[in-house]
């Protein structure tokens, strides 16, 4: 075996980083001048020879580093690197790539985590929200109602009315209004009562009491007829609105509520009277054959052209 075979072999027990020190001081160079020539920082040179290989580095560069020195101390590059394989744990560039796409597959199941929840807390707030709202309108629909309600309610008649009215007359109902009908049965029933006290006979008293009930109708008849009825009672709150037509109209009248008071079509001699909760959105067919009073003021319908829909909200 020849000297320069002897030089090739490889002992089991010496690292690359040895082999290469060892070669350089046997030339008599520094680790400057190396790192010099090779255009490395003393510092990569020192690592080398210590056979300290950074498990960061890619091994490309680690291999490249050996081969290059090697070449320059005039070793040869193939034994360099056996050696290194032997010795190093040095990772192949497969691991290192392996390694960085899972950390990216890590940072991506991270992020992609955050905008699920981010997701979850806007459609969260968007829920509460929603319900908050339906909420609120539930109320709002709840106190119209009662409201409403509470505005149409009519007042009824007591017992004592219902059996006045049964004792009157048909003649005494068609010219009376209700209220004329209350007040003429009272008058009624007053009238039979005063002659029983002031008789002394039972028989004579009830005599004169006919005569003088029979003697007085008529007259309380006229007296309904003939006298003027009273003005409405308008419930606190409510707003007094009237229409009188001298030709056929349709028309439609709603409240503050949207509540639809009248609608239809009305002839001469039918005439509306009704309360309710101002403003009135009025609609008239033929504003020209309509007169109108709103809390018994006059309504100005000179404005509005013969012919024509008028549409306005009382008041003016």
């Amino acid at each position: 075996m020849t000297e320069h075979e002897n030089t090739n072999e490889v002992p089991l027990s010496i690292e690359a980083g040895t082999l290469l020190k060892n070669k350089r001081e046997s030339l008599g160079m520094s680790q400057k001048q190396v790192a010099d020539r090779l255009r490395l920082r003393v510092s990569v040179i020192e690592d080398i020879e210590n056979n300290r290989f950074e498990s960061q580095q890619v091994a490309t560069f680690t291999r490249g580093y050996l081969r290059s020195y090697a070449k320059f101390v005039g070793l040869d590059e193939k034994m360099v690197l056996t050696a290194l394989e032997q010795t190093a744990d040095v990772q192949p560039q497969e691991q290192e790539i392996e390694m960085q796409s899972f950390s990216r597959k890590t940072k991506d199941e991270k992020h992609n985590s955050r905008i699920m929840l981010l997701t979850w807390v806007i459609g969260l707030v968007i829920i509460g929200i929603s319900a908050a709202w339906w909420w609120q309108n539930q109320q709002e629909n709840s106190l119209t109602k009662e409201v409403t309600d509470s505005s149409v309610e009519a007042p009824k008649p007591t017992a004592q009315e219902l059996a006045d009215i049964d004792l009157m007359t048909a003649e005494e109902l068609i010219a009376s209004t209700p209220e004329d009908v209350v007040s003429t049965s009272n008058d009624v029933v007053e009238t039979s009562e005063v002659p029983v006290e002031q008789g002394s006979d039972p028989l004579l008293a009830e005599t004169e009491n006919t005569t003088s009930v029979d003697s007085e109708e008529p007259v309380a008849v006229i007296e309904t007829a003939e006298a003027e009825q009273p003005a409405p009672v308008v419930p606190e709150g409510m707003t007094l609105l009237t229409m009188k037509f001298k030709a056929d109209c349709w028309i439609q009248v709603k409240d503050t509520n949207g509540k639809t008071l009248v609608s239809g079509t009305h002839k001469p001699g039918q005439d509306v009277e009704l309360t309710g909760k101002a403003p009135f959105k009025v609609i008239l067919g033929a504003p020209e054959g309509v007169t109108m009073t709103f809390a018994s003021e006059p309504v100005d319908l000179s404005g509005y052209t013969s012919g024509k829909v008028a549409r306005f909200t009382l008041p003016l």
